[in-house]
C-alpha cells in the first residue's frame, strides 16, 4: 500500500481545522485566523509520527500534550482552565467523528465474525471531507460579515473644513480613545497624514497633544477645524462638532474602510 506524505497532511490538515473550529464555536472562544491555521498544520504533521518507529511519541500521554499545544495555540484568553476544557472537548469531538467514519466504514465494507476486518471500500471519505470543508469556509464567510457589520455600526462620515479646505472622509468610532486636547478639553479625531498635507497652518494655530498606550507614549500634532460634521453611515442627520484633528503617520485601515478614528468624546 503506497502512502503519500503530501496527501495525509492535507488530510489531516482539514480534519484539525474542522475539529478545531467546531471546540472553538461550542465553548465560545475566541481565536486568530493565522493561529488556528498554524495548529491544524501541527497536528497534521504530528500524524506522520504514527508511522515512525518511536512508540512514545503516539502514546495517550503524547498525543494529549500536542493537542494541549495545539488549544494553547488557538484559544484567547490562555488560561490553564480553558485550555483543559477545551482539550477535553477536542478529544470528545474526535472521539465522536472516529465513531462516525468507523460506522461508515462497516457499512461500505463486510465483516465476518472470526475473520480479519480490511477496508476495501471507503469512497465515503471524500464526502467527509467536502463536508468539512464546506463547513470551514461556511463559518469564514459567516464570520467575514459578522466583523464586517459590526464595523459598519462604528463607522461615521466626516465632513471638516479647515484652513478653507474641505475634507469628507470615513471615521471609526474607537470607543477604547479617550484622547483629548489638555488645555482646550476638546476630543480629538486622529486622520491619516496624507489628507492633511496641503494644509498650510501657522505655528501659533498648533496644539500639542500627549498621548499614552500600552506600548508606547508620545506626541501628536494638531489644528482646529472651522467646520467639522459627523453622521453614522446608518442615519441621515448631520451633528456639529468641536473637535482637534491630529496626524497620524500610518494607515488606519489596511482595507480603507475608514481614514480617521474618532475618540469617544466626539459623540
Amino acid at each position: 500500500m503506497e502512502i503519500y506524505v503530501d496527501v495525509i497532511i492535507a488530510e489531516n490538515f482539514i480534519i484539525n481545522l474542522f475539529l478545531l473550529l467546531v471546540t472553538t464555536k461550542l465553548l465560545k472562544y475566541q481565536y486568530r485566523n493565522i493561529n488556528i491555521y498554524l495548529s491544524a498544520l501541527i497536528g497534521a504533521i504530528y500524524t506522520l509520527v504514527l508511522f515512525s518507529e518511536v512508540k512514545f511519541l503516539s502514546s495517550l500521554v503524547f498525543k494529549f500534550l500536542v493537542a494541549m499545544i495545539m488549544i494553547t495555540i488557538v484559544i484567547r484568553p490562555k488560561r490553564v482552565a480553558n485550555v483543559i476544557k477545551g482539550t477535553i472537548v477536542f478529544f470528545i469531538n474526535s472521539f465522536m467523528l472516529c465513531g462516525l467514519c468507523f460506522g461508515l466504514v462497516m457499512m461500505q465494507n463486510t465483516y465476518v465474525l472470526g475473520d480479519s476486518f480490511s477496508i476495501n471500500n471507503y469512497s465515503i471519505k471524500w464526502m467527509l471531507l467536502s463536508l468539512m470543508i464546506f463547513y470551514i469556509v461556511l463559518v469564514r464567510v459567516n464570520d467575514y460579515l459578522r466583523d464586517r457589520a459590526a464595523i459598519k455600526n462604528f463607522i461615521y462620515d466626516i465632513y471638516i473644513n479647515v484652513g478653507g479646505k474641505i475634507l469628507i472622509l470615513k471615521g471609526f468610532l474607537d470607543t477604547g480613545n479617550e484622547l483629548r486636547e489638555v488645555v482646550s478639553n476638546l476630543p480629538c479625531i486622529i486622520i491619516e497624514d496624507k489628507y492633511l498635507k496641503e494644509i498650510d497652518v501657522k505655528e501659533n494655530d498648533k496644539y500639542i497633544i500627549n498621548y499614552n498606550t500600552i506600548t508606547e507614549c508620545g506626541q501628536l500634532e494638531g489644528i482646529k477645524g472651522d467646520k467639522i460634521m459627523i453622521r453614522n453611515t446608518l442615519c441621515d442627520e448631520w451633528k456639529k462638532i468641536d473637535a482637534i484633528i491630529c496626524k497620524s503617520p500610518m494607515v488606519l485601515s489596511k482595507d480603507n474602510d475608514y481614514q480617521a478614528l474618532l475618540s469617544r468624546g466626539v459623540i
